[in-house]
């Protein structure tokens, strides 16, 4: 049985806790600062992790001829991994430092032509010995490429760093505040690092390689990192931070937009319009009009943007205004949706679309002409009749094609009668089972209310749905309009 003294007891001890310190490490950076493996940071730590592992083993196989072919290997992971953490640790100073050169020079300059040499010498050592040798005893003899090529370039990818960080303390310690106080924890951690090294080589007496990388890197890096992390977890909260103050501005914008649903239509009292809007995010890509234009005619729009959030709420915005300009200019419902669709197909690099209805009631006939441009079938009702869905004729959405010619069709209405506009929010919501609520489901809900119209008719549709996806977040913007003629 093999009897390990007290220096190689420490030795098993340090080097497991530095193994298992980087994996803490690594941890925090992906699961507690949500950074990703691909951040050069995070690259630093899994190539540390990596190198400390075969650093422990190397340990234990060299000197052991029975270990000559492991002894090689792990020689070699230890060279590509140290050559590959210095540079990429070099990468990520330059980035903190906000130097500007241009990314893919700057990655084959430090990093991918020393790692591919390095990688290239490493394997063909076993063969040519360039790097080092494995004697008869199976202990690992370095040769000259080693001790004048790899090793100074390992000390000048870090003396590189260290000399940046020298002079941004020096020379920009008043002006540049954050790369300073980088500059001074790069420094901090290489000093760290140093006085690890400087404690194993001539304290603990051990001049082997092992222990030295792995622990100086690991006590170091709980500086480091933790320095870093936060820094860019606080800057990544004061974004977005800033960012929900806004989204919380254009929420207030976009609700002003609509239309106020009290006292909506004061010269038109036989007509009663509701309506309400839930979005799924702050900002939505639904919406509803109603205005007056003129004496004898109302216009009725609801509409549904492709995608959700800003870049929607934007379109939104467009389409709506758009529309509302070519209503009043007293255009049939077909011709004002043929001009927005070609104005939208003029300038619509993002290829965005949307589904609209639109509704012109002359409350002198209640002669309602509408146009569908691919939405959702409108739920119409006789005033002791059952809700039903109006099939008409439809149009492809708006922005499509700009060639489509859309087609106006006619409701008469007659005093009771009730309209339901809705999107497809609505239809599409769903529950935890992944089952939707569904067009059904919806004539069946509509058609259970005794009081027709109003803010509570809509309040008691928008409730079932609610009930019905109740422990899912909602999938899309809820839009409703209904209207009754008295």
């Amino acid at each position: 049985m093999i009897q390990y003294g007290i220096t190689e007891t420490i030795f098993a001890e340090l080097s497991l806790f530095s193994i298992l310190l980087l994996l803490f490490l690594l941890y925090n950076n992906i699961a507690l600062y949500k950074i990703s493996i691909k951040d050069k940071l995070s690259i630093v730590l899994v190539t540390t992790i990596v190198l400390s592992i075969f650093e422990w083993i190397w340990h234990y196989v060299d000197g052991n001829a029975n270990f000559r072919v492991l002894s090689y290997i792990c020689a070699d992971v230890y060279s590509v991994c140290l050559m590959i953490a210095v540079s990429m640790f070099t990468l990520f100073s330059l980035e903190r430092f906000e130097l500007n050169f241009n990314p893919k020079k700057l990655n084959a300059l430090f990093f991918v032509t020393p790692t591919i040499l390095t990688l290239l010498l490493c394997l063909t050592t076993p063969w040519t010995g360039l790097v080092y040798s494995v004697d008869e005893g199976g202990s690992i003899q370095y040769k000259e490429l080693f001790d004048f090529f790899l090793v100074p370039v390992y000390f000048l990818y870090m003396l590189f760093s260290i000399l940046l960080a020298i002079y941004y303390v020096i020379m920009h310690r008043k002006k540049k505040k954050e790369k300073v106080v980088y500059a001074r924890n790069l420094l901090i951690f290489a000093v760290l690092t140093v006085c690890v090294q400087a404690f194993q080589t001539y304290i603990f007496r051990n001049d082997g390689n092992y222990l030295i990388t792995s622990l100086s890197w690991a006590i170091g890096f709980v500086f480091f990192t933790t320095y870093v992390n936060t820094d860019r977890f606080v800057k990544n909260r004061e974004k977005i931070a800033a960012v929900e103050s806004d989204l919380a501005v254009a929420t207030n914008i976009q609700l002003a937009a609509l239309p106020a649903v009290e006292n909506a239509l004061p010269t038109h009292p036989e007509v009663c319009v509701s309506a309400s809007m839930t979005t799924a995010k702050e900002v939505g890509g639904d919406f509803y009009d109603f205005f007056e234009i003129d004496d004898t005619h109302v216009c009725f729009v609801i509409a549904d943007v492709s995608g959700k959030g800003v870049p929607a709420a934007l379109f939104m915005m467009v389409v709506k205004t758009m529309i509302r300009d070519h209503a009043s200019m007293k255009l049939s419902t077909a011709e004002i949706f043929n001009d927005v669709n070609r104005l939208l197909c003029e300038n619509n690099a993002e290829e965005m679309f949307a589904t609209a209805w639109i509704g012109i009631l002359d409350t002198k006939t209640k002669i309602m002409k509408c146009t569908n441009a691919g939405h959702n079938a409108v739920c119409f009702a006789k005033k002791d009749g059952k809700f039903e869905f109006l099939r008409q004729r439809h149009g492809v959405f708006l922005a499509g094609f700009d060639t489509t010619q859309y087609k106006e069709a006619e409701i008469q209405l007659e005093s009771g009668d009730c309209l339901f506009l809705y999107t497809d929010g609505l239809t599409e919501a769903h529950n935890a089972s992944s089952e939707l609520y569904g067009e059904e489901r919806l004539l069946e809900k509509l058609n259970s209310i005794e009081i027709r119209g109003g803010e509570k008719f809509l309040r008691e549709i928008s409730d079932d749905v609610n009930v019905f996806s109740e422990g899912t977040d909602p999938f899309d913007d809820l839009t409703m309009m209904v209207l009754k003629v008295d």
